[in-house]
């Protein structure tokens, strides 16, 4: 089941766009100039890019690995009865051909499947040694309202089935009815089994995000350190390990991401580094369940995301090195919430990017 107050949120920007304010959009602390030196604003759209990372690549990465979005994973160990409701989830397996399957899952606000609240449908094509897969993710509010819509497209080279294969995705992410991309994700990733339902991940990925209201876009890329990934035989995945980048600013909408690892972002200026470390884990369907994430950022700004509840909530904490609070940030388990400023001023997160 999902946490309902994104409905809330997403009345209360609504209700301050009617005040005046003209684009509803909080007031921004401290927006900063585009320069070298990092702003207040900058390390909390920075630092929540770069921690929500591992947390992004897990979500739409986990369900090739327990078989719930390929056709050819043999890891998947729990199944559902098609279009059945199983505690706020309903999942649809629609058998096109030999080799090709489509998968469609909604998520629910309420455990009797009434209050659709995610649906995420994915064509899945197998061809030779690998497949396709095209997947739309769309999220929504109480009264129905599309809030975003991810659109991510795979190249799978290998066989999931045996855990040993190499990934390629390119992803963008909308806010309702928007034609700009709010964000845009690309990464390339290869897997190893190492042990029978485990194994090790290699890779680097590159992400754009483009909050509305603010002059500036930022950009974060990086690559996999000693990441491993595990199924359980519930077809729960969790993954482990650190990854290091870099952290990008540039002008709004101005931001760029190679087409090739190692994602390299282009037209604005690095403004420091980043290094998380810890573990994220999500369930057959897709949930994530856990969440412990640390790290430094920038000039020894830190970073810390706990998990807790059920409905899960995640709540991160953005701090420079002296300690002084930044930000805070509360989301659901698919990343949708609020960041809330150090005066006090809030903006909203979008499956896991900060987008106004």
């Amino acid at each position: 089941m999902r946490i309902p107050f994104t409905f809330a949120l997403l009345t209360a920007f609504a209700l301050a766009g009617c005040s005046g304010g003209g684009s509803g959009v909080p007031s921004n602390p401290n927006p900063g100039s585009g320069g070298s030196t990092p702003s207040s604003m900058d390390a909390a759209q920075s630092g929540t890019l770069s921690v929500t990372d591992p947390i992004e690549q897990g979500s739409l990465e986990s369900d090739i690995l327990n078989g719930s979005m390929s056709s050819t994973s043999g890891h998947l160990r729990v199944s559902m009865a098609s279009g059945a409701c199983n505690n706020g989830v309903e999942r649809t397996v629609t058998v096109v051909s030999a080799n090709q399957t489509n998968y469609d899952v909604k998520f629910f606000y309420d455990a009797a499947c009434t209050e659709l609240g995610r649906e995420v449908q994915s064509n899945v094509v197998t061809s030779g040694a690998g497949e396709t897969i095209t997947r739309n993710a769309t999220n929504y509010n109480l009264s129905g309202t599309v809030l975003t819509t991810r659109a991510t497209t795979y190249a799978i080279t290998g066989t999931p089935a045996s855990g040993n294969f190499t990934q390629s995705l390119v992803s963008a992410l909308t806010i309702g009815t928007s034609g700009n991309p709010a964000a845009q994700v690309e990464r390339t990733d290869t897997f190893a089994t190492t042990t029978p339902g485990s194994g090790t991940v290699t890779g680097s990925s590159g992400r754009v995000a483009n909050p509305a209201g603010f002059a500036s876009s930022y950009g974060h890329n990086a690559a996999l350190s000693g990441v491993t990934w595990s199924v359980d035989g519930s077809g729960n995945v969790t993954f482990s390990g650190a990854r290091n980048g870099e952290l990008f600013k540039g002008p709004f909408l101005g931001l760029t991401l190679a087409t090739a690892a190692p994602f390299t972002v282009s037209g604005g200026s690095e403004i420091g580094g980043s290094t998380i470390n810890g573990s994220v884990v999500f369930d057959v369907n897709g949930n994530l369940t856990s969440v412990s994430l640390t790290g430094t950022f920038l000039h020894g700004d830190t970073l810390n995301v706990t998990s807790s509840g059920s409905p899960l909530a995640i709540n991160g904490t953005i701090a420079t090195s002296g300690g002084t609070t930044v930000a805070t940030f509360t989301v659901d388990q698919f990343g949708d919430g609020v960041i809330t400023y150090a005066n006090g001023s809030q903006g909203l997160i979008y499956d896991w990017h900060v987008v106004r």
